[in-house]
């Protein structure tokens, strides 16, 4: 099986720091794990751009692939408005030159893009040389991640209720959904049938996978301090994270109990904040910084107006930190409903004062709270989830293929006797000239790629996953 997967990087400038790809590389991960012959293709800005380094998206692996191009309105000055905008003619024709001019092909397409779905699926299409008669090539599933509910983005003017409608109508008109979170899967229902027929949305959401937002916690040292003496504030400081707030109760646990406040964002800090005596600033903050305040760290703060699955704060709780949760839709998605350490807004301050001065009581409470969030964002779970969908797309494609349609498979099948138990694709389609009616290989005429793909595994045999034009053995 060959998996093409496109992340949104929302901080395209910095790609480590966006959760939507750290979600897909840990689904890769375990893909490789589950399966020894899958090959990945990653399509995604360069490192360069992005500033990643290629072994962090397992692109050091030889069954993975990276292929990079710079996006649509990349440069421009309204970058962060197109992050997820669809494909730029470079992102194209990168992909038709790492991938189908060296006769690969792709079964599933994992697209996190909100626009530009259907000039991909025909460019694909294209490249495969489908033919009308026949089962399409590949799935594209949308990755839906943020659904644009109007509780999330009130304040941004450019998402607006076309931008939700359009949106929503592609996923449920794509050939399958994975959805992060619970959340958006209830805002599409309800969304949804505000303008589409309610059956038709029911439908889709019912064949869709909830694959959760895995976290590895085994890299963490969950770790606790006998007294709080640090609150650890990460992430951007951005409006919907409500950092005054945080920097009010920051300011109040430093009055009452002495407690400092390290501060760690992929932006920079406000001086307000970084010239504070009893703060300990890193603006722009590297990994290693980040890392480093997860140790010091022992209190973290939550009183975000929405998220779709946080990964930074259970990450900070992974590492020894007591969580105090602002009361959202959204938390419960990773927190239990019971959750002692949530309120509402006004309420947080309280909160963390009493995880204070009732300090076993709240690590206890804390250290319930994730091994929830450990059950519901387990790796191995989501990897395994998201794979056996796409096997399953694969095998019923190759179940729907009609072999009688034309002399097709026949060719393909007189030509593997020349050929042996393990050959690349281009071999056989030379070998395939010897039996076409006009005596050039069979792809030249009218057959596309995907027919090969099919007739060869009806046979028995198996793409073997490597990189370059695939190689099929027989397993049968």
């Amino acid at each position: 099986m060959r998996v093409l997967i496109v992340p949104e990087l929302y901080r395209p400038g910095d790609a480590t720091a966006n959760g939507t790809l750290n979600d897909a590389v840990v689904w890769v991960g375990e893909w490789l794990d589950i399966d020894p012959d899958l090959h990945v293709y990653w399509l995604l800005s360069p490192p360069e751009v992005a500033n990643y380094d290629p072994e962090y998206v397992h692109a050091d692996r030889e069954r993975v692939t990276l292929i990079t191009a710079e996006p649509f309105m990349h440069g421009s000055d309204h970058q962060g408005a197109f992050t997820e905008s669809g494909y730029s003619e470079t992102q194209l024709r990168a992909l038709r030159e790492a991938i189908y001019d060296r006769l690969g092909y792709v079964d599933v397409v994992v697209d996190q893009l909100r626009r530009g779905r259907a000039d991909l699926y025909k460019w694909l299409l294209s490249l495969d040389g489908h033919r009308t008669e026949h089962p399409e090539p590949f799935d594209v599933v949308v990755n839906v991640h943020d659904l644009q509910l109007p509780f999330k983005y009130a304040e941004t003017g450019w998402r607006n209720a076309f931008q939700r409608e359009t949106e929503i109508t592609d996923a449920v008109l794509a050939d399958g959904m994975w959805f992060k979170a619970a959340v958006d899967v209830e805002g599409m229902a309800e969304y949804g049938a505000e303008f589409m027929d309610e059956s038709v949305v029911e439908w889709a959401l019912d064949a869709a996978v909830q694959t959760g937002s895995p976290i590895d916690f085994s890299q963490f040292e969950e770790t606790y301090a006998d007294e709080p003496e640090w609150l650890h504030v990460a992430g951007s400081v951005w409006d919907k994270k409500q950092v005054g707030t945080v920097m009010g109760i920051a300011r109040l646990l430093h009055e009452k109990f002495g407690i400092r406040t390290v501060m760690t964002s992929m932006s920079k800090i406000p001086d307000e904040y970084a010239e504070t005596e009893w703060i300990e600033a890193h603006s722009k903050a590297s990994r290693e910084e980040f890392e480093a305040a997860l140790r010091k760290g022992d209190l973290c703060v939550s009183a975000s107006e929405y998220e779709t699955l946080a990964r930074t704060w259970f990450e900070q709780a992974a590492s020894g930190q007591v969580l105090v949760a602002r009361d959202r839709p959204w938390i419960y998605d990773a927190i239990p409903r019971e959750y002692r350490l949530a309120g509402d807004l006004d309420e947080l301050p309280e909160l963390a004062v009493w995880a204070v001065e009732h300090w076993d009581e709240a690590v206890a409470e804390s250290r319930r709270m994730l091994e929830h969030a450990k059950e519901i964002r387990d790796p191995e779970r989501s990897g395994r989830r998201t794979y056996d969908d796409m096997a399953r797309r694969v095998e019923a494609k190759v179940e729907a293929d009609d072999p009688a349609v034309d002399d097709n498979d026949r060719i393909v099948g007189q030509a593997l006797a020349e050929l042996g138990d393990s050959f690349a694709l281009d071999d056989l389609n030379e070998a395939t000239a010897a039996y076409t009616d006009h005596g050039d290989p069979i792809l030249s005429g009218k057959c596309a790629l995907s027919e090969i793909v099919f007739a060869l595994r009806r046979r028995g045999y198996e793409d073997a996953g490597n990189p370059g034009t695939p190689v099929f053995e027989r397993t049968e």
